[in-house]
């Protein structure tokens, strides 16, 4: 360096010139070549790829997190009254219809604490096609459900609710996170006045790792719409995890909240188990 008596070559602690950073580049580039393990410590292009997901996972999280305390605090927790509790159980078998098409045949049995039995005894069918990354689904329930003394009609005990609706899922995976989004649009087949409703449904999953039987933990929030009323009538949150018991078989365990303002009882909580059959 000019001046200082000090030559670039053993210059100030610290100092590089250009040839010095150059031949350290040339080094490190030789050494990923000839022992690859040594390459996942040198910074590529490639680390800022996954830097950027994971802070898009983020803010996803965070928006969902959002949400879901937006609609905690929709009216329809208002005036619910005390909890029943409750078993919600459902059994899926899904089987290979076509090229992308798949079809899943559906049964649902829900039990009461305190009111008459089976609360709910529904069979459906679901037929599901993949569209990219959505899948779109077509299907059909058919709900009896047990009335209590307040809610009978002419003496009957069972209500029978005919119910076609149209779903749609998409899923965005970063690494051990999954955000889900399912939206759905129901129409009382047998209804007498205005039978339409739509439900939006957040779900975020967590894949674990070193648990045997456990795939995932979740967490989602279900909010229900009613355009006779013009209103949110129903908030629905769960929370639990997926069992893999087979190759083909899954079981859903979690515990749900449900809040209603237009129905007896108005909450529920209810442990919930969901088997998920796959023969595809």
């Amino acid at each position: 360096m000019p001046g200082t008596g000090i030559s670039a070559e053993r210059g100030l602690p610290g100092y590089r010139t250009a040839a010095h950073v150059g031949g350290r580049t040339q080094r490190l580039a030789g050494l990923c070549r000839e022992h690859p393990e040594a390459a996942r410590w040198v910074p590529t292009k490639g680390a800022n790829g996954e830097e950027k997901q994971i802070r898009r996972a983020t803010i996803l999280l965070h928006g969902y997190i959002a949400v879901c305390a937006c609609t905690a605090a929709l009216p329809v927790r208002a005036a619910t009254g005390a909890p029943d509790t409750q078993l919600w159980t459902e059994l899926d078998v899904t089987g290979n219809l076509a090229t992308n098409t798949t079809i899943t045949g559906i049964a649902r049995v829900r039990l009461s604490e305190s009111l008459p039995n089976p609360t709910l005894a529904s069979p459906g069918v679901d037929v599901n096609y993949k569209a990219g990354e959505w899948t779109l689904s077509a299907g059909y329930r058919y709900d009896a459900t047990a009335e209590h003394e307040p809610e009978t009609v002419g003496g009957k005990t069972v209500k029978i609710s005919q119910v076609a609706l149209l779903m749609g899922k998409r899923a965005w995976r970063f690494g051990r996170n999954t955000l889900a989004v399912r939206l759905r649009m129901d129409d009382t087949i047998n209804a007498s006045s205005n039978p339409y409703r739509a439900r939006i449904r957040l779900e975020y999953r967590w894949a674990t790792e070193g648990l045997r039987w456990v795939s995932y933990l979740f967490t989602n929030d279900e909010v229900f719409y009613e355009f006779q009323d013009q209103k949110w009538f129903r908030n629905r949150f769960r929370a639990g995890a997926n069992l893999k018991l087979s190759e083909r078989t899954d079981l859903d365990v979690f515990y749900q909240r449900q809040d209603s303002n237009n129905s007896t009882p108005g909450a529920i909580n209810a442990l919930g188990l969901t088997a998920s059959v796959s023969f595809e």
